[in-house]
């Protein structure tokens, strides 16, 4: 891997993750990959446990996810996502980032390219597109709709036992709620 000519503000631009800051990058041009070391841009955090905010950091972790790809170049991300220690509870959490998707080694925006690409072909293509192994692309694939499933707010019920004629018609032989 060799670093990467552009400078840091400007990977950080092209990544066009407003919640990241890129701070460290290299590529590799035959394998056609750019691996991007990124933070998250806030430093304080909200305590799910008592809702205080948080400003201790007690660790951090990296975090490998895929990205989608810039230009030619496959992206991978390395997130060092920091723990805290919150001092009103005595408790550690980790907190979520919305970019990254729960579960899954990979950026939302990559799971919602996905989602639109297996529509018009299917999960080996995706798979191949992005150079993701068919059962791990499933799974994501699946999960990613099933969590946007239960995302969409439930309509109401507006008629019981509808008789299609009935509400073409206006007879009101359907009972409505």
């Amino acid at each position: 891997m060799s670093p990467c000519t552009l400078s840091l503000e400007a990977m950080t631009a092209l990544l066009d993750l407003e919640e990241f800051e890129v701070v460290e990058a290299s590529e590799d041009r035959k394998s056609r990959r750019r691996d991007l070391v990124v933070v998250p841009r806030v430093a304080v955090a909200l305590c799910p446990h008592c809702r205080q905010v948080c400003q201790d950091r007690h660790a951090c972790h990296d975090r490998q996810v895929l990205d989608l790809p810039m230009g030619s170049y496959a992206t991978h991300l390395t997130v060092r996502q920091s723990q805290f220690h919150c001092r009103h509870c005595d408790k550690f959490f980790t907190p979520p980032l919305a970019g990254l998707a729960e579960g899954a080694h990979a950026t939302e925006r990559l799971l919602r390219r996905l989602a639109e690409l297996v529509k018009h072909a299917d999960v080996l293509a995706a798979s191949a597109f992005f150079g993701v192994p068919e059962k791990t692309l499933e799974k994501w694939y699946y999960d990613y709709v099933q969590r946007l499933d239960r995302q969409e707010p439930l309509r109401p019920i507006r008629t019981l036992g509808v008789d299609e004629l009935s509400l073409k018609n206006g007879t009101g032989s359907s009972a409505s709620c």
